[in-house]
């Protein structure tokens, strides 16, 4: 089914619309929201599911084909925020950075560049890893737990500005480092 007949159906059906959608893509979003919410407890992740096919059912008709987003990427894009603004609302826990159990985004990638992320995923907590504190933790922080810079001060109980501050030459000097390790560096 495509986008503008699907859109279609949850306005004229909702209970067949998200339905349809939820077979289309609900086990994606699960995914994406069990990614985001790792470490928290199983009910926030179906909060976070249920309320992505709300927001679809109630902000359909804010979607535009014309914008050259397909419908797939834009109710993973609301999966991802919703599960984010849960996680917020319900407070930070830090999170394991180590892949291995991880449940795997469903998607199209190639095994080959599967790995190469994997890869690179590895060299980048490596290298974070080396900033040292408090430096490592304010990457973490923004990075990986999607927390402003003021909730990372309180946080850590630093100011906002030495957040900044870290951050910007944080991203200077893992630059140096990936680089030292091969990894090339491009700008468009």
């Amino acid at each position: 089914m495509d986008d503008e007949k699907l859109l279609q159906l949850i306005e004229q059906n909702p209970d067949k619309g998200i339905h349809e959608a939820m077979q289309l893509y609900g086990r994606a979003v699960n995914t994406i929201c069990r990614r985001v919410l790792q470490g928290y407890e199983e009910g926030l992740v179906d909060e976070a599911v249920s309320e992505t096919f709300y927001k679809l059912w109630k902000n359909g008709n804010q979607f535009s084909i014309d914008k050259g987003t397909t419908l797939k990427s834009w109710i993973y894009s609301i999966a991802r925020n919703t599960a984010i603004d849960i996680r917020r609302k319900n407070g930070y826990q830090m999170v394991s950075i180590n892949d291995e159990n991880e449940p795997e985004l469903v998607s199209d990638i190639s095994l080959e560049n599967e790995v190469q992320r994997k890869e690179l995923r590895q060299i980048l907590h490596e290298v974070i890893a080396l900033l040292g504190e408090p430096d490592n933790k304010v990457f973490l922080y923004k990075y990986f737990l999607c927390m402003k810079n003021k909730e990372i001060a309180n946080s850590l109980q630093i100011s906002e500005k030495k957040t900044e501050n870290i951050l910007y030459r944080g991203k200077m000097k893992l630059k140096d480092m990936l680089m030292e390790r091969g990894m090339t560096y491009y700008e468009e």
